[in-house]
């Protein structure tokens, strides 16, 4: 049996450049690794368009070439068309494949997905075992519903929702991820700013339950069979996760390590642990710098907590030099967002730890804008958050309703959703309006944040410029700098000259090997 497991080609998102846009498709790595330990008699193959910069001609030369028995397809909502494209062209050229659909957003858009004509089930929540048993059975349709965690329509078209697989409790337990399956030397190749990158994760789950987030529920708990979920966080052993960077360091040459869990410091043991073998080993050079980079998602009150405790001085001390900080919001509407002990003092509080005590460290916040009570006062303040804040950068996100979220819930209700184009749903093109804003309105805030006068960023700009004597974090300013003024600039000529367009702006970027 031939299995392939394929990220097909894309777009890039507006902030990054083609030489690190795309990490390793770690989740695909993972099931594969999974499928090779249990099912050594299968061919299992990882295909990464993005990665590896194919298009859509070469996939279809690569389909066509040999007959495949299963494809499987795992998305964020933002490209789960392409996933289904593929599928289709899997389908039209192999009509006996077997398409399994998986990620963040299949598993809450079963109707979509399985009346697509192009996925016959859906994987939902953590995959490695239920796709492993599936393929035990991937002939034998009336074992499916034994298999717990598949979504389906059996014989007679009726949806067959089996109950929920228990999570994973031992993370060490799984073997791991495949990365020898697809050309390492190709991610991050030529990029100065994540050169020799690699994806890596070290926990599944989160501590907190967003009502923007799927992340949490997608790796959480069931309540009970209504679908009732709650947050539950697991990591690997510091060991474990040790072991894993010195692997792909010395095997890979990798050096830039992206950590793509929610919360990268949610357990101080983990933290404590990691960081402490990190320090005492080869990885650090004889003057004490360490020869990795890692970046990670942070929560700011897990910040202030690590640093009261000296965990986080060991952390940037073991290479930790980038961080994304969710601060959300500055006002009371951030209770709406179910995202708790992380206030704005406690936000500020965080940036000011890294701007004081760890400068070396370059810090990226998240604000959200696009609330169903925004209004032009909103916009205005939300546009110089981040200089309140104190951080080095800040992304400006239009809140999104990915399905299975309770803000999607209340957005669909409220009559707020305006764009279903799924290639909007990328964390820059607003696709819900609010009570008293219009898609076209919420995109201002774009141009307000690079060319409103505003005297703190004018004199921050300047201090990042011209005083910043850390070359890597000048470097990632300026990119990241001249991709926002990118943005506000579209956003602030299409006002200009086409006022009455109401037609939403895709911000993200076609590559030149998309159609290849």
């Amino acid at each position: 049996m031939r299995v392939v497991l394929l990220r097909p080609p894309r777009y890039v998102w507006p902030f990054n450049s083609e030489t690190s846009a795309f990490w390793q498709p770690l989740g695909l790595l993972c099931l594969a690794a999974a499928v090779r330990r249990e099912l050594p008699e299968l061919d299992i193959e990882v295909w990464d368009a993005p990665g590896e910069k194919f298009g859509w001609a070469t996939l279809r030369r690569k389909l066509t070439a040999g007959p495949i028995d299963v494809l499987g397809i795992g998305e964020e909502t933002v490209s789960a068309h392409e996933a289904l494209r593929a599928g289709r062209l899997a389908k039209q050229l192999h009509p006996n494949c077997l398409v399994v659909a998986g990620g963040t957003y299949f598993a809450y858009a079963i109707e979509q997905a399985l009346d697509s004509g192009c996925v016959d089930v859906i994987v939902r929540g953590e995959g490695e075992r239920t796709f492993v048993e599936l393929l035990r059975h991937v002939d034998d349709r009336g074992e499916w519903r034994q298999i717990r965690g598949l979504i389906f329509r059996d014989d007679r078209g009726e949806l067959r929702v089996t109950p929920h697989r228990p999570l994973i409790d031992d993370l060490d337990e799984l073997p791991p991820p495949a990365y020898d399956l697809i050309p390492m030397d190709k991610y991050g190749r030529g990029s100065r700013n994540h050169p020799a990158l690699v994806s890596i994760e070290h926990s599944r789950g989160c501590i907190d339950n967003c009502s923007f987030c799927i992340l949490w529920k997608h790796m959480g708990e069931p309540l009970d069979g209504n679908g009732r979920m709650r947050p539950r966080l697991r990591t690997k052993s510091a060991p474990r996760s040790f072991d894993e960077v010195t692997h792909l360091h010395k095997r890979y040459g990798r050096r830039t390590f992206g950590w793509v869990d929610p919360t990268f410091n949610a357990s101080p043991q983990w933290s404590d642990a990691w960081a402490e073998r990190m320090l005492g080993s080869p990885l650090i050079d004889a003057r004490g710098k360490p020869r990795t980079l890692h970046t990670a998602w942070l929560r700011a009150d897990c910040v202030v907590r690590d640093e009261k405790l000296g965990i986080l001085e060991k952390l940037v001390r073991a290479g930790v030099h980038q961080v994304m900080i969710g601060a959300e919001r500055d006002d009371d509407a951030l209770a709406s967002l179910s995202k708790h002990n992380n206030d704005p003092q406690i936000c500020r509080e965080a940036f000011a730890i890294f701007r004081e005590k760890y400068p070396q460290v370059y810090t990226i916040g998240t604000i959200l804008f696009g609330l169903p009570g925004d209004t032009w006062a909103d916009l205005k303040r939300l546009a110089s958050c981040q200089y309140r804040m104190g951080m080095d950068y800040c992304f400006v996100m239009p809140l999104t309703p990915n399905p299975g979220t309770l803000v999607a819930e209340e957005a669909i209700a409220s009559g707020r959703v305006a764009n279903t184009d799924l290639p909007s749903y990328n964390f820059h093109t607003p696709v819900c309006k609010t009570e008293t804003l219009s898609l076209r309105q919420l995109e201002s805030i774009y141009w307000r944040i690079m060319f409103s006068p505003n005297p703190k960023r004018i004199v921050r700009a300047m201090q990042q410029l011209l005083t910043q004597r850390d070359r890597r974090k000048r470097r990632v300013h300026l990119a990241l700098l001249g991709r926002g003024t990118s943005i506000a600039a579209r956003a602030l000529l299409r006002a200009v000259f086409r006022p009455q367009d109401d037609k939403p702006t895709l911000y993200s970027r076609r590559p030149s090997w998309y159609d290849e």
